[in-house]
């Protein structure tokens, strides 16, 4: 329970996962003018940036946050990327980093897990990363309509804090965008990968180049009970998880955490509505 929401956080269950650290791949997108452009940022272990410093800005494509974390054997990486959730706890098995504790933050190509900078200067990519894994089954009690995705009971305190005078579930944010800020990824299961912001295009009437990796940013008119999709009525809550890319159709991405009927939902702007804001293993101070 948090505050006066209700939840049956206590009732889900907790499975240990196993996953890779990737290599990271020579990615090539092609840009709005048709040109090819090859930029790091998909796979491997990147020491910077970290949860809380600003998403946009690299020269990157795509960039992961953390560590990106996979299986070879693909029906074991389907599990990974549909069990494991943001806030979940990870751990480094093999190494110079064994031992070290970090969260997972977002999902995209790869379950991406952020750990302290120590933990990431030694780390390598082929080493066996533990997540334990809990949150999928998450709900609101008498709240049929509101769903989670990848969400785990720890980031409830900032994505059900408390409910409004009039019974709707509080949700804080750091930015609202409108619909049309959603590109690759509509149609796509909510349950997995991400959905990627045209936040470039929107940049001259929405305040969102300033966004942070890890920020929670909610996205109108759209449902993401089952397959991300646009409908009036809706909104779609989750944390920004990869950086932009030169390809069109393509940007910063975001990890849905929350999807609701604007009825049931009082959306509050704040700055510090962020992974960050958590204490994570790994957030920038």
């Amino acid at each position: 329970m948090t505050a006066n929401v209700r939840t049956n956080a206590g009732r889900l269950l907790t499975a240990r996962l196993v996953g890779v650290v990737q290599q990271p791949s020579a990615h090539v997108s092609v840009d709005p003018d048709g040109f090819a452009r090859s930029l790091p940022g998909m796979g491997g272990v990147f020491v910077r940036p970290r949860i809380g410093e600003r998403a946009g800005g690299w020269m990157s494509d795509h960039l992961e946050v953390g560590a990106s974390v996979s299986h070879p054997e693909p029906s074991a990486d389907h599990a990974l990327q549909i069990l494991a959730c943001v806030g979940n706890r990870a751990q480094v098995l093999d190494g110079p980093a064994a031992g070290g504790i970090g969260t997972v933050v977002g999902k995209h190509a790869a379950t991406m897990v952020s750990f302290p900078g120590e933990v990431l200067a030694a780390l390598a990519p082929g080493e066996r990363v533990t997540i334990d894994a809990v949150g999928v089954g998450l709900r609101i009690e008498h709240e049929p309509d509101i769903a989670f995705h990848s969400c785990s009971p720890v980031l409830l305190p900032l994505l059900a804090s408390s409910r409004t005078g009039d019974g709707r579930v509080q949700v804080k944010v750091a930015r609202v965008l409108p619909p049309e800020a959603a590109a690759a990824g509509i149609g796509m299961a909510a349950h997995s990968a991400n959905l990627d912001l045209q936040v470039d295009q929107l940049a001259r009437t929405v305040a969102a180049t300033d966004l942070r990796f890890g920020d929670l940013v909610a996205l109108e008119g759209h449902d993401h009970r089952h397959g991300r999709q646009p409908r009036d009525g809706w909104i779609a809550v989750g944390a920004i998880c990869h950086g932009r890319s030169v390809g069109g159709g393509h940007g910063l991405g975001l990890v849905t955490l929350l999807t609701a009927p604007t009825d049931r939902v009082a959306i509050e702007v704040t700055r510090d509505a962020s992974l960050a804001s958590l204490e994570l293993p790994g957030a920038e101070a």
